[in-house]
């Protein structure tokens, strides 16, 4: 059944992923004038760019870490321009049906040529800065006011959610995200899932298990697992983080005697892949003490209502990028109640973090990688 879910999905985004290109192969074939074989070039190039997500899930059963980068950047880089290029044609061609009604625009055959080439550049400056943004990473810093006491006066967390280390992210990012964290000198470090991604090559792990063995918070390294590890190969997600020293919570809570508990729940996208539903909140909240600060680690920002009619502290997410690229940030907005930042419900802080990497496109157009660093203040209002 799982393989059967699989293959269907794939099968269904082929299709889709064939018809958008075949729609934009269509609209610039027609704006590229027949002369000097420009036709020919164009369909080329059009198809170099095409074939590189199938070229890339091939590259993934070999060894090749150069290769897969080259073809996981391209990739994305060609799922970004898809989204833009749709947009626009789309745009066009809603207002070559207006001007079939009202006649209001002259006749644009002459510049067909001119128009398309101005779009391409344009979709490709945009793309450029969206790949600038995505590698600008920002410090995120909150400070939050606890009414619960504890035997510390505060607690400093570097929060990290949606790394996606692997073909795209590589061991510079992740050591990049790591010197950023360490300078903010906080007392521990929480992700919370899709650390990992696909593209996890033996040799990048060991290059990242000795920076991970070098930054030693004081109350260590947690995380929760996301869609993007179970989608990866659960087994192998739980041993990497194994290796790399970090606590991994699954349903299940650590305790900092008469100080702080952390929550950890099974990412929702478990209840399909284990054909058992994740623990209920309420059963977890057994295992902790309500009357010291409770930390709630879940990827997906779901039922947000629900954690507030509980004696959770500070809910922690990620999952969403925050739509990654405009207007994709809008439909994020649209399906989850916090797309991305604070919020705060009943006496329960929340913070869903836009995430530090970047899935598909290395791009991010309306919206900012980050880390957040929370200073939870105990014992006051």
């Amino acid at each position: 059944m799982k393989h059967l879910s699989s293959i269907l999905f794939i099968s269904v985004f082929l299709l889709i992923y064939s018809a958008v290109n075949y729609y934009l192969f269509v609209k610039g074939y027609r704006a590229v004038p027949n002369k000097a074989n420009f036709r020919g070039i164009y369909t080329a190039v059009f198809l170099f760019f095409a074939i590189q997500f199938i070229l890339s899930r091939m590259l993934l059963f070999i060894d090749t870490p150069l290769l897969s980068k080259i073809t996981f950047t391209l990739t994305g880089v060609w799922l970004a321009a898809m989204l833009y290029f749709f947009l626009t044609a789309v745009c066009v061609d809603l207002i070559r049906l207006a001007d079939y009604f009202f006649h209001f625009l002259p006749d644009l055959t002459p510049y067909k040529f001119k128009l398309f080439s101005a779009i391409l550049v344009a979709i490709a400056s945009l793309l450029l800065m969206g790949n600038i943004n995505a590698k600008n990473v920002k410090v995120n810093n909150l400070t939050l006011n606890i009414a619960k006491k504890s035997t510390l006066s505060h607690l400093k967390i570097a929060l990290v959610s949606d790394v996606h280390f692997g073909a795209m992210i590589g061991v510079k990012d992740v050591q990049k995200m790591l010197n950023l964290i360490e300078q903010q000198n906080p007392d521990i470090l929480l992700l919370a899932g899709d650390f990992i991604d696909e593209g996890v090559t033996r040799k990048k792990l060991n290059e990242i298990i000795p920076l991970f063995q070098q930054f030693e918070p004081k109350y260590g390294k947690i995380a929760v697992l996301g869609n993007h590890e179970y989608i990866n190969d659960i087994e192998k997600s739980k041993q990497i983080y194994e290796q790399l020293g970090i606590t991994l919570l699954i349903d299940s809570v650590l305790s900092i005697p008469n100080a702080f508990s952390i929550i950890g729940r099974d990412d929702k996208s478990g209840d399909f892949r284990n054909k058992s539903q994740r623990k209920p909140l309420e059963e977890l909240l057994n295992e902790a003490n309500p009357d010291l600060p409770l930390i709630l680690l879940d990827h997906q920002p779901m039922q947000l209502q629900e954690t507030a009619r509980y004696p959770i502290d500070l809910h922690l997410s990620g999952h969403t990028h925050h739509g990654q690229m405009f207007p994709l940030n809008r439909l994020t907005s649209a399906i989850f109640e916090k797309s991305w930042g604070y919020l705060k419900i009943n006496d329960t802080h929340f913070y869903i973090s836009s995430g530090f990497g970047t899935w598909g496109p290395p791009i991010r157009l309306g919206s900012r990688a980050e880390i957040v660093m929370l200073e939870m203040r105990f014992g006051s209002e």
